[in-house]
């Protein structure tokens, strides 16, 4: 997903025993160049990370550093940004013999609400410090914000989908991207005609506008009048322009599962 527009860029659905980094493997062939990818902690892996930054023309990654890495350090002295070294685990060699004894990456550290975070980079240090880095990996949060888009306003916060069977699943899910990526992309252009960030209008009350229109549009309007409708549309969407906001502060927990049985929230523990 691009951060900047909440536009998906490329997406893999596949059984849930195939793991995460199988799946993103191939999407490193449709990586643009000149770009960061921002990654959580669970695609953290040599043959990724190595393979992206090899890959096309000045292509980098940001992702949150593992805890308890051993590492040798670079510089003359460790630092809130420094260059370190690991070893290539002999279980990713043995996956991909090209894969190097040792890697080399930049660890950057700073504070948030009074914590420490480290990232590992391949950013290059002359051309951006280590607070651009880490204002840049806040970006990531932007991705979330999109998939919650797809739950909430889509779904309308549905536990499960409506399929019932493995093909209408897979169809079901692209049916989902596909109409997500049609009310962003026409977000997008309005916001360019606008001057203003994509990310800044409303997901919620642009995808109600859009489809009601789209329907409109399919029915009453000539296809040689489609441009112009969809150049007034997108000035219509400049009423749902919103202030960005602050990411609220709400930990993640566990959704309780509905039961018919009552739930007694006061209730002693079990011994």
């Amino acid at each position: 997903m691009n951060v900047r527009s909440h536009v998906i860029v490329d997406a893999a659905i596949s059984p849930y025993r195939r793991g995460e980094i199988p799946l993103a493997m191939p999407f490193i062939d449709s990586l643009p160049d000149n770009s960061v990818t921002l990654l959580d902690k669970g695609f953290y892996g040599a043959d990724l990370l190595l393979s992206l930054q090899n890959s096309g023309i000045n292509r980098h990654w940001l992702i949150p550093a593992r805890k308890g890495l051993k590492y040798t350090l670079l510089d003359e002295e460790e630092s809130n940004d420094m260059l370190i070294e690991m070893k290539v685990s002999l279980q990713a060699r043995k996956k991909n013999p090209s894969l190097p004894e040792k890697w080399q990456v930049r660890a950057v550290t700073y504070e948030v609400q009074g914590k420490q975070k480290t990232v590992f980079t391949s950013l290059p240090r002359t051309n951006y410090d280590a607070k651009a880095v880490a204002e840049l990996y806040h970006e990531r949060w932007e991705i979330e914000l999109g998939y919650r888009d797809i739950k909430s306003s889509m779904q309308h916060k549905a536990q499960v989908l409506r399929s019932k069977t493995v093909d209408l699943v897979y169809q079901e899910l692209w049916g989902l991207l596909l109409g997500y990526n049609l009310v962003r992309r026409e977000a997008s252009q309005a916001a360019v005609e606008h001057g203003r960030m994509p990310n800044e209008i409303s997901f919620k009350y642009a995808c109600q506008f859009i489809a009601s229109q789209l329907k409109v549009m399919s029915k009453a309007i000539s296809p040689g009048n489609t441009p112009k409708r969809l150049k007034s549309l997108r000035g219509d969407l400049s009423i749902l322009f919103i202030d960005k906001r602050p990411k609220p502060n709400r930990p993640r927990a566990v959704q309780m599962s509905k039961t018919r049985y009552p739930v007694n929230r006061k209730a002693a523990p079990l011994k």
